[in-house]
């Protein structure tokens, strides 16, 4: 794979892209906060921050990209916990047990509360001036060292954990970072890619960043239960859970050896 160069003109004009969506898909979500306005405030949120990890710090630091962004880190914030909670209600409904409905509303009433606290932050949002990210402002050298040393400090956390994750299915913490990374690491090589097999790479790290996505999704399913008072009910639901989540742990062991991910090949 050929070394990935960044360049300023591909960076602003992408910033230039993702603000525009961010723009229309926060007029979606205040209008209509669904299920998929969510997903896609989180997907377009994601691909911003890639920017801002890159950015040379002059620009990183300024008042209003300092103020956009920590609006927008509130925004994702809160729609993580809002998609935890959906994940959560889908489980427990799709077990069809009357029993549970006490804890299904109790779950949908803090969605609820949560969804109202989004609505207030995303109004906000709308109040902020808009960045611009300018050709002249940006340092080719200094964008290619900052990028480098983003992408490096990713790879070698992923080096460093994939080892622990791969030999023990009970490492939630790292599991979870591992995850981050991998997604971090999936939007800095699109920020800039534009070649074939950087999008290879992209496609790859997706297919990983899944199956660990999977695993965290019954992390959050257990964790919830067990922090509610013990129920012969619910002993038979987080056993299923648990051994669901051996399946998608050895799912995610198989398919990571089999794509023979080396993340340090994909960025050198």
């Amino acid at each position: 794979m050929k070394p990935i160069h960044p360049s300023k003109k591909l960076l602003s004009r992408k910033f230039a892209k993702y603000l525009r969506t961010f723009s229309k898909v926060l007029d979606r979500y205040i209008t209509n906060p669904d299920e998929e306005n969510i997903h896609d405030m989180r997907v377009v949120i994601r691909r911003l921050q890639a920017i801002q990890r890159v950015l040379p710090k002059k620009i990183r630091k300024s008042r209003i990209m300092r103020e956009f962004y920590k609006n927008a880190k509130e925004i994702f914030r809160i729609n993580t916990q809002i998609r935890d909670f959906d994940i959560i209600c889908m489980k427990l409904e799709g077990k069809n047990q009357p029993q549970l409905s006490q804890i299904i509303d109790s779950i949908k009433n803090r969605r609820k509360e949560q969804l109202d606290v989004g609505h207030k932050v995303a109004i906000a949002a709308r109040k902020l001036p808009v960045p611009r990210l300018r050709q002249v402002e940006i340092a080719e050298p200094r964008l290619r060292k900052r990028y480098r040393k983003v992408v490096l400090g990713l790879v070698n956390e992923i080096k460093r954990n994939i080892p622990i994750v791969i030999g023990n299915d009970k490492k939630i913490d790292e599991i979870h970072k591992l995850r981050k990374d991998f997604k971090k690491l999936r939007y800095s090589i699109e920020l800039m890619a534009d070649e074939s097999d950087s999008l290879q790479s992209v496609k790859k790290l997706k297919k990983i960043q899944d199956e660990l996505g999977m695993i965290h999704d019954s992390d959050i399913f257990l964790e919830h239960l067990w922090k509610i008072q013990p129920a012969r009910v619910l002993s038979s639901i987080i056993s299923a859970e648990v051994l669901e989540r051996e399946k998608r742990y050895q799912r995610f062991v198989r398919v990571f050896r089999k794509e023979k991910i080396d993340p340090m090949k994909m960025v050198s």
